[in-house]
């Protein structure tokens, strides 16, 4: 596919035949371009880009680049990044640093919206919205199907589980279980989000009773850990509905060191 005549590519760089690169876009060094991607007008690709098929980049995006870390001292820093996601216009993604294993991984089908940052080191499943102007600090991790609200705040190492909705302007210290809903100081279950993505009616009533277990009994993390692995274990022997969400859930909660957010339920 012809690239524009303003276009600047590095002779370095690893370019599919049929990516498509945009007036005025730069390519630097030894970044690689997948199959059928497009890179916007204006767009800089640095040199530790590493993005694979089919991904959109829209105008004024810069992927890649160096982390904003002091720590930083010019080691080796990649982004890397799957199929099929969307990067709209001035998307920012850092590369990694050294202490956080050196790259930015993302993952599949995710739309990062304008004016969104992603720091070093964070690490984003697939299928996820991270919305308008929504900034994410380093060592953060976000899950499958997650929503990042507009012009939320995420401080550096949170986690947030999959399907979890973070609502806009919302800011997070703490983290956020698997299919949580939090907005305005209030957690509960994200709901409509599960019934988007199909999830069994069953299911989100057993997510619904765990959300009980971790927010309304009073007990530690410790122990409404143990009493949610004993359900799931019924549920998996059952084989009944709800067995994998729960799995999901305990597998966020058995995390070393986690600072999950306790504030009062919905």
């Amino acid at each position: 596919m012809p690239h524009h005549a303003d276009a600047e590519i590095s002779d370095e760089c690893k370019l599919a035949p049929n990516a498509a690169v945009e007036k005025g876009a730069i390519i630097k060094g030894a970044a690689e371009i997948g199959e059928g991607t497009s890179i916007g007008a204006y767009s800089v690709i640095w040199s530790g880009a590493r993005i694979g098929a089919n991904n959109r980049i829209f105008p004024f995006c810069s992927l890649g680049g160096e982390p904003q870390d002091k720590k930083y001292q010019g080691e080796e820093s990649l982004m890397i990044a799957g199929n099929g996601n969307t990067f709209r216009e001035y998307c920012i993604i850092n590369g990694g640093t050294k202490g956080g294993g050196g790259k930015t991984v993302i993952g599949d089908n995710n739309l990062l919206m304008a004016y969104s940052h992603l720091a070093h080191d964070c690490i984003l499943g697939s299928g996820a919205v991270i919305a308008n102007a929504a900034q994410i600090a380093g060592h953060v991790e976000i899950g499958d199907h997650a929503v990042i609200g507009g012009g939320a705040l995420i401080q550096q190492f949170v986690k947030i589980g999959a399907h979890a909705m973070i609502g806009g302007g919302e800011k997070i210290r703490q983290d956020i279980p698997p299919f949580a809903w939090c907005a305005g100081g209030v957690i509960g279950i994200n709901k409509i989000g599960m019934q988007r993505r199909n999830i069994p009616d069953q299911a989100i009533t057993e997510i619904r009773r765990a959300f009980k277990v971790l927010y309304r009994t009073g007990i530690s993390l410790e122990e409404a850990t143990r009493q949610l692995r004993e359900t799931t274990s019924e549920l998996q022997k059952q084989n009944k509905e709800g067995a994998k969400e729960m799995s999901t859930l305990c597998a966020f909660l058995s995390q070393d060191g986690l600072n999950l957010i306790r504030p009062r339920p919905e």
